[in-house]
């Protein structure tokens, strides 16, 4: 598995709405993971409605999101939610392009339509009607913690926020530290690395990742991280689904080459 994915204009598709563009991340049954790219005057579908959540992070540029009745700027560093049966739509009026992490969560069955559209936010059928509220948040209107000595952890998305499949935090990790030593969930994990370099762990592997680069980290696959850099570094750390109350997030494991090599099937 590839587990660093760049963005990458080159990798996007057009996605037939004006002046957008999309390039698929990652696609495990917990979400589905795109960079999204709409140029100025550009725009994604009408209003709709989705039958699962839906995240935008905004690397870069802004963007104009109406959210039920409502319209709300979201600019760099800004986390939109929109719960499943919230109408919505977005729309760039600036003069810039902007660039969009987006979550869909969990990931839609690939037979089941994703967009449904409808004519005004009490369009929605009763039966796919939400009680919970969208919103737009930044980093710095909430309050961060310090899990781990130079390790500092910023909710934008939890359960007590409305966020029933996805926890997503702003993560800060000082030169010289980092999470804890290498270990395995029961749920996905995943970073963007958004400034700095963080040095990745995988299995096996060793990465060090630059902004704009997605870690994917299946569960059970044994991982750490940590800041080798000479300042600090910023990424979005991403679980989905939200662990079980109760249960440890992360379990340490061991894990070495212990040197015993097999050969396959011959390829012919």
């Amino acid at each position: 598995m590839e587990f660093i994915r760049s963005f990458d204009i080159g990798k996007s598709y057009d996605t037939g709405f004006p002046h957008y563009r999309a390039q698929i991340l990652s696609r495990l049954e917990s979400a589905l993971m795109l960079a999204s790219h709409i140029g100025s005057g550009g725009c994604g579908p009408s209003l709709h409605y989705h039958q699962v959540d839906q995240l935008y992070y905004l690397v870069s540029g802004s963007t104009q999101v109406q959210l039920g009745e409502g319209v709300h700027h979201a600019g760099p560093g800004s986390l939109v939610f929109i719960p499943a049966g919230l109408p919505h739509c977005n729309w760039n009026d600036g003069s810039d392009s902007e660039t969009h992490f987006e979550i869909i969560v969990p990931a839609p069955s690939p037979v089941w339509p994703i967009v449904y559209f409808v004519d005004g936010p009490g369009e929605v059928p009763a039966e796919h009607r939400t009680d919970r509220s969208g919103y737009v948040m930044s980093a710095e209107a909430a309050e961060s913690t310090e899990p781990m000595p130079g390790f500092r952890m910023t909710p934008l998305a939890t359960p007590a926020t409305g966020s029933e499949h996805i926890v997503v935090s702003m993560a800060e990790v000082e030169p010289g530290h980092g999470g804890p030593g290498t270990h395995i969930h029961d749920f996905d994990q995943y970073y963007l690395v958004l400034d700095g370099e963080l040095t990745v762990e995988v299995a096996l592997e060793k990465h060090v990742v630059g902004p704009h680069s997605l870690v994917i980290l299946p569960a059970g696959v044994p991982h750490r991280q940590y800041n080798e850099g000479a300042g600090s570094e910023k990424h979005l750390a991403i679980i989905t689904p939200v662990p079980a109350q109760g249960r440890p997030w992360d379990v340490g494991v061991s894990f070495a080459a212990n040197g015993e090599q097999h050969d396959g099937l011959p390829i012919r």
